[in-house]
């Protein structure tokens, strides 16, 4: 940023007069976060890193449409403000922001019950509105397009992905197999400690920029093992609490977890694409792309000996 953009974005958004400059957030890979203080409060300001393409401000409106729809239907997530985004001018370009009611509280490090009984009974809630109306997810991409993707970068960590070329090829294969039959939703996609904010009134849900199609039977599996952290007493409570509050039944197929590992490799594709430079990003956030990317290929190596386990968690819930 060229000058502080506070007085910019609270004038943008109907937010009284800025009391200081920003403050930067430590927070996720895709967009910059900001707190902004104004003489009518303090807000999140969110610094988007967009794809300047139709399809990307396609699905970002997609996601803003889910997160309106869940805050209808009784879902805890910060109030966000009008307009969905707006353009100023940073003297390199336009940059997007978009802004929310800032909340105070404390993201998780480890499980609980009362959190396991919320995450089921939000994620039932979300799974109620279909998403059959929303465009398919893109086809994974093979192992040679990794291959074509790498070749003539002979980094440190180019290596280390290509070393972890083998669990492209195993995720691959395994998501393949059949399954059995799936319901489509449009949901959060992302519930994961790092995205729910303990409240003194109760967890609220963050982070609604990769809403989107999903399936119902993936998402839960996939948030109940993270909210629980990997505890089976957890991921059992969390299912319990789903099946009570009128989310599907699950049967006990490792086939039905193939949403976990689908995700870690669909986001390491696009982490990978940005760490090599392919989005304009700067030195730290492509640094940062490369760090994150590697996690998701370990995490998806370390699931896959993991899946048969979890599939025993599912039986009699």
């Amino acid at each position: 940023m060229l000058s502080d953009p506070a007085p910019e974005l609270a004038t943008a958004f109907a937010a009284g007069s800025a009391t200081g400059p920003l403050i930067p957030v430590a927070g996720g890979v895709s967009h910059e976060l900001f707190e902004l203080r104004t003489t009518t409060g303090r807000y999140a300001a969110k610094r988007l890193h967009e794809v300047p393409e139709q399809w990307w401000w396609d699905e970002y409106h997609a996601a803003a449409r889910i997160e309106q729809a869940a805050a209808a239907a009784g879902v805890r997530l910060p109030a966000r403000h009008a307009p969905l985004v707006v353009a100023l001018d940073s003297g390199a370009g336009p940059r997007h922001w978009q802004l929310h009611d800032w909340c105070d509280g404390y993201h998780l490090t480890g499980p609980g019950d009362e959190v396991a009984d919320w995450t089921g009974t939000t994620l039932a809630l979300l799974h109620q509105r279909p998403g059959d109306d929303l465009p398919a997810l893109a086809a994974l991409h093979p192992v040679d397009a990794w291959h074509d993707w790498l070749a003539g970068h002979e980094t440190a960590f180019a290596q280390q992905v290509r070393e972890q070329l083998p669990t492209v090829a195993a995720v691959l294969a395994y998501v393949a197999e059949p399954g059995p039959p799936l319901t489509a939703v449009a949901s959060h996609r992302d519930v994961k400690p790092d995205n729910v904010l303990i409240t003194a009134t109760g967890p609220v849900l963050l982070d609604w920029d990769s809403a989107g199609p999903e399936t119902a039977e993936h998402e839960v599996l996939r948030s109940a093992l993270a909210m629980g952290f990997l505890e089976k007493h957890h991921f059992v409570r969390t299912i319990a609490a789903y099946r009570k509050a009128g989310g599907r039944a699950l049967p006990a197929d490792p086939a039905l977890f193939h949403g976990i590992v689908e995700a870690q490799l669909r986001t390491a594709e696009w982490l990978l694409w940005r760490a090599l430079g392919h989005r304009a990003d700067d030195a730290p956030t492509r640094a940062r792309s490369a760090i994150a990317c590697l996690a998701r290929l370990r995490g998806a190596a370390k699931n896959l000996r993991l899946i048969p386990e979890w599939a025993g968690w599912l039986k009699g819930t």
